[in-house]
Order: structure tokens, then sequence, then C-alpha cells
């Protein structure tokens, strides 16, 4: 053989033969599946179906939409790339066998059939909640919605009336719930943290010592996964608790954002990816062979008593009332909340109500896609910056947007979720007595 061929032999030798005989290192490995559109905007949790061959998510191209109208649900075939299904509507979740999807459209709670392309709409159902996550329980579809209540299904029917989520001690009922594949225990948040409690009973209450957002169960039951802020970088990345051995790993070598994490029933995880390098959906296989390490000994419990300059210290603390709105434009409720935000404000103005009415937004976003949903949304609202530090802070880690209110100083209350003008109005007006 002579020098040349050798060469060009070496040249094509996968690396691990260079190598001798050492095994390639193990680890997450992860497969760019979608990406979106270069304006496209996704909002909230996509989600992978069952067999991670279809995607559902929420897309919006056009500006300043009007209520859901801007926003479709999508249905992916991964394979092929194509759309097979688009309707007006946010938080899209897929049956336990694949065939359905529920979602928030504009005719009420909308479940699509997969196999027959049909649709069922159930306006009476819409002020239970949306955000919905589907279980199977004792045979039964069951449907659980952000606001704590759920409900059977007969056939692509919700069974009301409903039922809601009981009370426990210590945590309350919790809130932005989600729930197992079969029905028995619910992903919440109380103070912030992650905890995992039963769905009708106050059994095996474990909280996480995290403070997460929404967190999706594997379909064993075993772990949970969700997204949270990163420790020392911008963004956030992806989480998996162990709830049998109480360990926690973080997916590795994801430079960007990692997003609302959903599970394949092989164990994989799909994810939205937002990075310099990619922005789309991503699948991560071997999620498990990520480095293990012990959940918090000290639940990351916000402090009682939390002070302006604790989360907004980049702007001048001052007397008196101030009502701040933390949101990404990521949010399926952006355009509700500055709504509701800036009708508040004129309404404040109007009746000669001292308080000052502000927005920032998450610190883990582009630059470029908050600049475009404020022009968009042609918001008058100023604008105050938020660190990663602060943010850490503040429940806007478990639910976008957030809502804080402050009196001379001192955080007074914290409201979860786009809130109407009338709530906001509400709120101020009892808090300042």
């Amino acid at each position: 053989m002579n020098r040349r061929i050798a060469r060009s032999l070496i040249c094509v030798l996968p690396l691990s033969a260079l190598l001798g005989a050492q095994a390639p290192l193990r680890g997450p490995h992860y497969e760019q599946v979608y990406t979106l559109k270069p304006k496209e905007g996704v909002f909230a949790y996509a989600r992978i179906s069952p067999d991670g061959k279809r995607l559902a998510y929420a897309s919006q191209i056009s500006a300043r939409p009007v209520s859901q109208q801007g926003w479709a649900v999508n249905v992916v075939d991964l394979a092929t790339r194509q759309i097979l299904f688009s309707q007006q509507g946010i938080d899209a979740y897929w049956s336990n066998d694949g065939k359905r999807v529920i979602y928030s459209g504009s005719q009420g709670v909308t479940i699509w059939n997969a196999e027959t392309g049909g649709s069922s709409s159930t306006p009476e159902a819409s002020p239970l909640g949306d955000y919905f996550s589907w279980a199977v329980r004792d045979g039964k579809d069951l449907i659980l919605t952000i606001r704590n209540n759920y409900y059977y299904l007969n056939g692509d029917k919700p069974v009301l009336p409903h039922t809601e989520v009981p009370s426990c001690d210590k945590i309350g009922v919790g809130e932005r719930p989600l729930i197992s594949k079969d029905g028995r225990r619910i992903t919440t948040f109380f103070k912030g943290n992650l905890v995992v409690r039963g769905l009708d009973n106050c059994d095996n209450i474990f909280d996480t010592g995290i403070q997460g957002s929404k967190a999706d169960f594997s379909w064993d039951g075993r772990y949970i996964a969700f997204h949270a802020v990163k420790s020392q970088e911008t963004g956030y990345e992806i989480r998996i608790v162990d709830l049998q051995d109480r360990t926690v790993r973080t997916l590795p070598g994801l430079q960007g954002s990692a997003l609302f994490p959903s599970w394949t029933t092989d164990g994989r995880l799909c994810f939205r990816y937002d990075g310099p390098d990619y922005r789309g959906f991503m699948i991560a296989t071997d999620v498990l062979a990520a480095p293990v390490a012990s959940l918090p000994a000290m639940p990351e419990a916000l402090p009682e008593r939390r002070a302006w300059n604790d989360i907004f210290p980049e702007t001048h603390a001052a007397a008196g009332m101030r009502l701040v709105m933390i949101w990404a434009p990521w949010s399926a409720h952006s355009f509700e909340a500055f709504t509701s935000l800036q009708r508040a404000r004129e309404s404040f103005a109007k009746q000669r109500v001292k308080i000052d009415i502000m927005a920032a937004a998450d610190p883990g976003s582009r630059e470029s896609d908050i600049a475009r949903q404020l022009s968009d949304f042609r918001v008058t609202v100023p604008r105050i910056p938020l660190s990663q530090k602060g943010l850490a802070m503040t429940e806007a880690r478990n639910q976008m947007p957030t809502t804080l209110l402050f009196r001379d100083g001192i955080l007074i209350g914290q409201r979860l979720g786009a809130q109407s003008s009338e709530s906001l109005h509400d709120w101020v007006a009892a808090s300042a007595r």
C-alpha cells in the first residue's frame, strides 16, 4: 500500500478507531427535528406525540394577534416536515394513544381526531381553564387544566360538572398543574417550588426543592422533566428529577435556551431550542445518561420578604404602589396580559390612583423577539431591565407572565398568569387599604 492510499484511509476512519479500543463517551444525544421560520413565534409548550413522530405546537407569525386569532395549533409530521393540521388555538396536548389532540380553540375546548380529521368543540368547558394535560385513569380519559379543574371525557366531549383538586395542609392546592399519564399524581407549584402530589388526595407530597417550570411526567411515572433558569448563564436548561431516587439530572452541552420538554413512550425528550446556532425543536435520546446530582439539601423556596432592589436593582426604588408584569415573548398570553395591563393603567389614571405600571422582559429571551413583540403589540407601558438574578427572585420562573405588586419598595403580592384589567384593579384597590 502506498503512502497516499494509507493517508486517505486514515482520513475516513472514525474517531473511535483512531483512538483504538477506547469507547466513546456516553451521554445524551441531540437531533434537530424541525426548524422554525425566521419570524415564527412559538407560544408556551409544544408536545411530542407518544411515538415521537408528530409534534403539536402553537405558532404565530402575523403581527398583533387579536385574542387567539393570531395563533394556530400546528401538527407536524417530523419525518416529512409537513403540516398535517393547522387551526386557530393554543395549548395542544396529545391523548395517551396518540390518536387525538386537545387544545383551546376559537370555538372553545376542542379535540381533533388525527385518524378521521374531524373535531369537536365544547364552549362551556372553556371557563375551566386551558394548558391541558391528558391522562387515562381506570380506563377513562381524564383532562386536567391549569386552574386545578379536571373532568373525564365521554368520547370527545367533557363530562360536566367538573371536579376540583383538593387543598392539602402546608401546600394548599398548588398552582399550574400537569397530570401523570395514569391520572394519579400531578406536578404543581408551591411558593415557586416544584411539588408532586396526588390528584385527588394529599398522600406522598414531595417537594423537589427546585424552582422550575411546568413539569411533564415520563410514561412510567418515575421522572419529571422541566426547564429552569440556568445557574450561571443566560437562558433555560432542561432538568430531570428522579422521583424514586430523588436525584436530578441536567441535559448538558446546550448553549442556548431549552424550553418545555415532553416525553415519548420510549424515554426520549422533545423540547424547543432557541440559540444563536439553531432555533426550532430538538429530540434528546439517552437523557438518563446525563450526570446525576443530589436534590437541594434545603428547598430553594423564595424568601418571605423581598424588596424592589432584590429584583430590579437597576431601576430606582420609589415610595408608593408599583405594579410590574414580567413576560416572555414565547408566552401564549402575552397579548392578553399587555392589553389588560394597559387598560388598568388607563383606568388608574382616570381615577387618579397613584401607582406606577411597568413591564420587564424575560432575560433569557432574545432581544430581537422582545422588541418585535413590543412593536407588534404597540406597548405603551414603560419597560424596565430584569437580570437573570432578579428573575430568580420571582415566581416568573414558574409561569409567564407573572405580575408583582410593590408598596414602598416591598413586594406585597404576586399573581401567576395573565390577569384581567378588572382583577388588577381589584387587587390594587384591596392592597391600598
